[in-house]
């Protein structure tokens, strides 16, 4: 019975600790993480621009995320990959939701008027 309630304690304690780790959002990782240097909103410069990124990957959100882990190559200009892959570093401790955050931002963020 002890032992139950140790687990328990442990996880509701753990869970409402790291509740609010998770929540920087996909803007902020963008800017804090130093997307925008490589990843302009129309134009293309060193990296695809936000524009091609979010229309090549609509509907694909997951294969963005696995991208921005390392995990699968590129859709937009994969001969550039070797370019990206240092810069994914930059990200490589975030969580899963934020992971998902920056993919849902990079995205949706072309139709948004305050990009």
């Amino acid at each position: 019975m002890i032992n139950k309630f140790i687990v328990l304690v442990v996880f509701v304690y753990g869970t409402a600790l790291f509740a609010g780790v998770n929540s920087e959002s996909g803007s902020a990782i963008f800017s804090e993480r130093g997307c925008a240097m490589c990843h302009a909103k129309d134009n293309d410069t060193v990296g695809p621009s936000i524009r091609m990124i979010g229309i090549r990957y609509s509907g694909n959100e997951n294969k963005l995320v696995a991208y921005l882990k390392g995990q699968s190559q590129p859709i937009v200009y994969p001969e550039r990959d070797g370019m990206m892959r240092p810069q994914l570093m930059k990200i490589g401790n975030l969580y899963e939701d934020e992971y998902r955050s920056l993919a849902r931002y990079m995205i949706q963020a072309f139709m948004r008027t305050d990009f």
